[in-house]
């Protein structure tokens, strides 16, 4: 019953997510046509280890680039308008959570709750888009959550969430 009530209380801060945008709103965004990753127009991943597998960053390069396509964007390694960088970090967190004691009948429960502790992984995905030119960050998205464990890495979830962060990106 613990257990339940652990997985509903994650499954509700997962639900609440959101991205975060930022951007100098005084770019013309519709002069950039191209881009390309930042480390010389390779593909770099920084992550946690366990996500050190290849099947999973081809899922998120894949993601990136299909999102930013969608806008309107072309890959091009050779001379790109804007360089992407990203980011993943999950770090281990201790949260308390109150509930009812389980033991109690529902008519005689207390409506005093009972604090628990849970350690919880805490991740962040951190989209950067520079200006290749100026050398400057012109827009950037992030976003934090709590992950089930093990977290949910299907290609439609990650999809999901590379959406999610590219969804602000001004208009072309």
């Amino acid at each position: 019953m613990k257990r339940w009530w652990i997985i509903l209380i994650a499954s509700s801060l997962l639900a609440c997510d959101s991205a975060r945008t930022e951007y100098n709103t005084s770019i013309d965004f519709k002069v950039y046509k191209t881009f390309c990753w930042l480390e010389g127009c390779t593909f770099t991943f920084t992550g946690p280890a366990y996500l050190n597998d290849s099947i999973i960053q081809d899922r998120v390069r894949e993601s990136i680039i299909s999102s930013l396509q969608k806008i309107g964007l072309t890959y091009d390694d050779q001379n790109p308008d804007l360089l992407v960088d990203f980011h993943i970090t999950v770090e281990s967190e201790r949260v308390v959570y109150y509930h009812g004691v389980q033991d109690d009948p529902s008519y005689f429960r207390t409506p005093f709750l009972q604090p628990a502790e849970l350690n919880v992984n805490k991740g962040t995905i951190l989209i950067h888009i520079i200006d290749r030119q100026r050398s400057e960050v012109i827009w950037q998205s992030y976003a934090e959550g709590y992950l089930s464990d093990p977290p949910d890495l299907s290609e439609k979830n990650i999809r999901r969430g590379i959406s999610r962060l590219l969804k602000d990106f001004p208009q072309r």
